[in-house]
């Protein structure tokens, strides 16, 4: 690492841990905005020693990549060295604040609606085991003194991001080839979403607050304040890629109960790999080569998010004092796909995908 930097008058430290991308770059753009300077620090993922900057008032850890096929033992562990890693870091810098981008998947499927953060934790896939034991990791460092924060976002969405909720939308582009119109589901699940900056904004929010009693040693969830059934957030989605709402689908309970019961308990070797190596080299075929979009994939998380209603209590964030940005993702969300087709993540219109690139 290079040798650490002075931080200028006036401007206030922030120290942001994890693997790189979208949901980093949108924290360091909101702490920038708010008047701090952000500075990235690796973490060793396997628990080694971090070359500490210097002084610092926060420390934002976001978790770190790990590759799908590793074990999930050995992902597992990765996961909660570098969370360990980050506390260790917030204590040799001084930290006031240690923030931990978790998720709401730690919850698995909700128990009771909304679900507060006081609900039982049971992950249901690799995904959300990983990303609880994470946060345990982190909740242990708080125990030892570690000034935490736990923000757990609900599905996180923005021109930023290369994942998420939007990489269903390759799989409707790919699905629906050259027409205009495109059937949907009649209702769907209801679940909130996240945009990244409203995430990012949570993080200097409780990095900023005055007052420790209020954030310290709390976990909050983050999301819109309008949670929808999956059909609105489809409409919305589909007339900004160009296409037009068609028939409704009819639901079949039973049928997607067999089938998730099916992903659950059949390898993915056997199954779900398979059919996203089918998927890739038909969007290859169909994007006629272009690098960089967003590759359509199916994944445990997805089938069990459409499988039944997930939305969360996000009256205490309210009540420290914060204010969403984006309260409703359907007033927002047409910016956000217009803006990953504008970068060519997505295939434009439905009748004219990938025409002349």
């Amino acid at each position: 690492m290079s040798a650490p930097t002075e931080v200028a008058p006036g401007r206030r430290l922030v120290l942001l841990t994890g693997s790189p991308g979208g949901v980093l770059d949108a924290v360091a753009a909101e702490f920038a905005r708010a008047g701090w300077e952000a500075r990235p620090v690796t973490v060793r993922s396997d628990g080694g020693p971090v070359a500490a900057p210097g002084p610092a008032e926060a420390v934002v850890h976001a978790g770190v990549r790990t590759p799908r096929d590793l074990e999930e033992a050995l992902r597992t562990d990765a996961e909660r060295a570098a969370a360990s890693a980050a506390a260790r870091l917030a204590g040799q810098v001084g930290a006031r604040r240690l923030i931990h981008l978790s998720t709401c998947a730690v919850y698995g499927r909700p128990r009771n609606l909304p679900c507060r953060e006081a609900e039982l934790k049971a992950p249901r896939t690799a995904y959300e085991r990983i990303r609880w034991e994470a946060e345990r990791a982190s909740w242990s460092a708080y125990r030892e003194g570690a000034p935490l924060t736990v923000l757990r976002p609900a599905l996180l969405y923005g021109p930023s991001l290369r994942g998420g909720p939007v990489r269903a939308l390759a799989l409707v582009a790919l699905f629906n080839q050259r027409k205009a119109r495109v059937p949907i589901i009649r209702r769907g699940p209801v679940a909130h979403l996240c945009h990244v900056e409203d995430l990012a904004r949570a993080a200097v929010h409780v990095a900023s607050h005055p007052d420790d009693e209020a954030v310290l040693g709390r976990a909050f969830n983050v999301a819109d304040e309008a949670p929808l059934p999956l059909a609105e957030l489809l409409e919305v989605a589909l007339s900004a890629l160009g296409y037009q709402p068609g028939r409704f689908l009819p639901t079949w309970p039973r049928l997607t109960a067999l089938l998730l019961w099916l992903f659950r308990h059949v390898p993915d070797g056997a199954l779900l790999e398979p059919l996203n190596r089918r998927l890739v080299a038909a969007w290859r075929r169909f994007a006629r080569g272009q690098a960089g979009t967003l590759i359509p994939r199916i994944d445990r998380e997805a089938l069990h998010w459409m499988s039944a209603d997930h939305y969360y209590d996000i009256r205490a964030l309210a009540a420290s004092g914060f204010e969403l940005r984006h309260p409703i993702s359907t007033t927002i969300l047409p910016e956000t796909i217009r803006a990953l087709v504008s970068s060519r993540l997505l295939p434009g219109t439905g009748a004219a995908a990938f025409p002349t690139w």
